[in-house]
């Protein structure tokens, strides 16, 4: 039983991996209202009970590839070997994020951020991702400046600049051709330059 149980969970994530990619398929081909999960389905070649087992709305499957990145993110930053202040490791992990989404140029990541922001069902939960990577940000930079990460102190003010940062570049860079990882780098170097005194007084205390 149990030699099976790998077998299992891999198949388990192909049909994911499939129903994800069929998904950004049509998406960008015919838009997030006009797509039926039943298409879906058909694209990826599964019964659409099969994409039910995996995704309980459209919502939860549009959004499937910013919970892959999230999750990956939440791994990273909560590693208790992870080395260096929040600020140095954002930006490591924004410049490898926009390096794999943009490999071969922004003609598919633009694509994707403008079907996104097609559809209001889509940025009403992309709020709640933002708000998760806030929640990350905040409790790592509650270490680094020495104070607590409840309440509106500075930790999640700088957090909450940190993201706002990023959401700022990313709307410039679906209707303008920015260099979107130089700017997504220079907002970090901005905020930092306003608070990073603040970790430098707890490493010299």
């Amino acid at each position: 039983m149990s030699s099976r149980f790998p077998v299992r969970e891999r198949k388990k994530a192909r049909s994911r991996e499939a129903l994800i990619a069929a998904a950004r398929e049509l998406f960008h081909a015919r838009g997030y209202e006009q797509t039926t999960l039943e298409e879906v389905a058909e694209r990826a070649g599964l019964h659409v009970q099969t994409l039910y087992r995996h995704f309980a709305t459209k919502q939860e499957l549009a959004l499937a590839g910013d919970r892959i990145w999230l999750e990956r993110f939440r791994r990273e930053i909560t590693d208790p070997q992870r080395s260096g202040d929040t600020f140095s490791f954002w930006r490591a992990w924004l410049g490898r994020a926009i390096d794999a989404l943009t490999p071969e140029g922004d003609r598919e990541y633009k694509r994707h951020l403008k079907m996104r922001s097609a559809s209001p069902h889509i940025l009403g939960a992309l709020w709640a991702v933002q708000a998760e990577y806030e929640d990350l940000l905040t409790a790592s930079l509650a270490r680094d400046f020495g104070l607590p990460a409840d309440g509106a102190g500075a930790p999640r003010l700088v957090a909450g600049m940190l993201v706002a940062g990023n959401g700022y570049v990313l709307r410039r860079y679906e209707e303008e051709e920015i260099d979107l990882k130089a700017m997504s780098l220079q907002v970090i170097d901005e905020v930092e330059a306003m608070a990073g005194p603040m970790v430098k007084r707890r490493e010299t205390a």
